[in-house]
């Protein structure tokens, strides 16, 4: 690692020498320009906030700062130290916080407190949708009637947008996905008349129009959705006839755009996909919420995509939980971390907002207060927070 000398010199400061004859060869051969690999190192060391600042010291920083190989790292070391991101409207803005989502490990107590840090909002009515996808790459896809795609990490207030989704009488809802062998994001409509459509982002310029994909059962949305290895799941209902069961997972292939479908032989309503160990999982419940009166949820994992297996994992919360949600009425699946804990979150707006994270291993919760710094959330008249897990910072613009 650089010393104080070699810090300044690649943060651009020199120290102050007197010039003289015998010195001025020396200072030109010391003068060399930094190697840009060097400085991508020490750049990738930074939070987000000082690259934002280092953007501004000058042209060549902010070329650098650009780079496609900067930025891949820089997504890369920030993907071991996932963030939880949290999202809401308040007077028509959208308003972004991030927490981080590892557990301090030096921690033992079973409840603690966190300040949110404020990433950014929109202004009034700009991706003002009720709703929004779960982040990928540190990227979200608002739900509106023109699907909007942003970068909260940045702070910057550019985004894509995409045609309108919703014609007079067709509602269409949005989906966002990645393929990671052709590196392009895209976003699936299902439509409220069974028309499926897709669009592509590219790198300078976004597909000017929907195009329809071919889709054999018409279904109709729900609640739930991950994208897995250029794989987009979402929860279904099924709207068409001869399905063994009324509802399924479907799944789209975003490179190929083509669709697979895996009945699910159980309500899955208040249900949620997760990430289970690099397999998708069901964690659902009964109860159409997990409320402080459930003593255990169901885990279902896929373990056979081509015979759609099942298998399924019991956990059993400790007696402790009923007061850990004494405060809350319905709290929403967030997911599972890399280390095996099952996230839930307040959904409605409640005061104050919790994060509950359960060990799988060791059988306990952990109950996470969440202080936003502003008004009480009752009082920002919001509907509702949305919570999401493995939000990485990207610092790559939007331009």
């Amino acid at each position: 690692m650089f010393g104080i000398l070699g810090f300044n010199a690649a943060m651009g400061k020199r120290q102050k020498q007197p010039l003289t004859a015998r010195s001025s060869n020396t200072t030109r051969e010391n003068s060399k320009e930094i190697p840009i690999e060097l400085l991508i190192d020490v750049f990738s060391r930074l939070s987000i906030e000082d690259v934002a600042r280092c953007r501004c010291v000058s042209k060549p920083w902010s070329s650098i700062l650009r780079r496609r190989d900067f930025t891949q790292l820089f997504l890369k070391i920030s993907s071991t130290r996932p963030r939880i991101l949290l999202t809401f409207l308040h007077k028509g803005r959208r308003h972004f916080y991030s927490i981080p989502q590892d557990l301090d490990p030096d921690h033992n107590s079973y409840s603690s407190r966190i300040s949110a840090y404020y990433q950014m909002h929109f202004p009034k009515d700009l991706g003002s949708s009720v709703e929004v996808c779960p982040p990928i790459l540190g990227l979200i896809c608002c739900k509106s009637k023109k699907p909007m795609i942003c970068n909260p990490s940045t702070g910057e207030l550019k985004y894509i947008s995409l045609p309108s989704a919703k014609t007079k009488r067709v509602k269409m809802r949005p989906y966002f996905g990645y393929d990671p062998i052709d590196q392009l994001f895209k976003v699936l409509c299902v439509s409220s008349d069974y028309v499926c459509r897709v669009s592509t982002l590219g790198r300078k310029e976004v597909t000017p129009t929907w195009r329809k994909v071919e889709c054999s059962i018409p279904h109709q949305p729900l609640h739930s959705e991950i994208c897995m290895d250029g794989i987009l799941f979402y929860l279904a209902k099924c709207m068409g006839n001869g399905t063994p069961t009324p509802y399924m997972v479907v799944a789209f292939d975003v490179r190929l755009e083509r669709f697979k479908f895996l009945p699910v032989e159980l309500n899955i309503v208040g249900s949620a996909l997760i990430n289970y160990q690099g397999k998708l999982a069901i964690l659902w419940q009964n109860l159409g919420g997990i409320y402080r009166h459930i003593q255990s949820f169901e885990l279902r994992v896929l373990n056979d995509v081509d015979e759609v297996k099942w298998s399924i994992i019991i956990y059993e919360l400790p007696d402790y939980w009923k007061n850990f949600a004494v405060e809350t009425t319905y709290l929403y699946i967030l997911g599972m971390t890399t280390s095996g804990e099952i996230v839930l979150s307040t959904y409605y707006v409640h005061e104050p907002f919790y994060i509950f994270y359960y060990n799988t291993v060791k059988k306990y919760v952990v109950r996470v207060q969440v202080d936003f710094g502003i008004e009480p959330l009752r009082a920002l008249n919001c509907s509702s927070i949305s919570t999401f897990l493995n939000h990485v910072e990207n610092v790559e613009l939007m331009d």
